[in-house]
């Protein structure tokens, strides 16, 4: 009976650290607007929206990144791409955003 009680909290306790609330960042791509590429994972053990806050935050940049890389070389950016957070990890299924906010850090940022 011990073995199971302590084979039962062993896998919780793996439950717990997979459904803490983490966050994955997602790409598209111009090979496909719907695909869902893994660009990568949030999940530090911080309470809630830590990890979901830091994921757009990094989409936000990424994607004003991407769209300042495109101005500067002269192209037009296509609007259906771009990078996206998703509360939990990843799934390969799911719809992709029609919009991708976008903006750089400023410096009046916790004013």
């Amino acid at each position: 009976m011990k073995r199971l009680v302590m084979a039962a909290a062993l896998t919780l306790a793996g439950c717990s650290n997979e459904s803490r609330d983490s966050a994955t960042l997602y790409r598209n791509s111009d090979m496909g607007a719907t695909m869902r590429v893994h660009f990568a994972s949030f999940d530090a053990a911080e309470k809630t929206p830590y990890n979901l806050n830091n994921c757009q935050m990094a989409a936000r940049v990424l994607n004003a990144n991407v769209a300042a890389g495109v101005e500067a070389e002269g192209r037009e950016l296509n609007e259906r791409l771009g990078f996206w957070c998703e509360p939990g990890p990843y799934r390969e299924e799911g719809v992709t955003p029609l919009r991708f906010d976008r903006a750089f850090p400023t410096d009046s940022f916790g004013r």
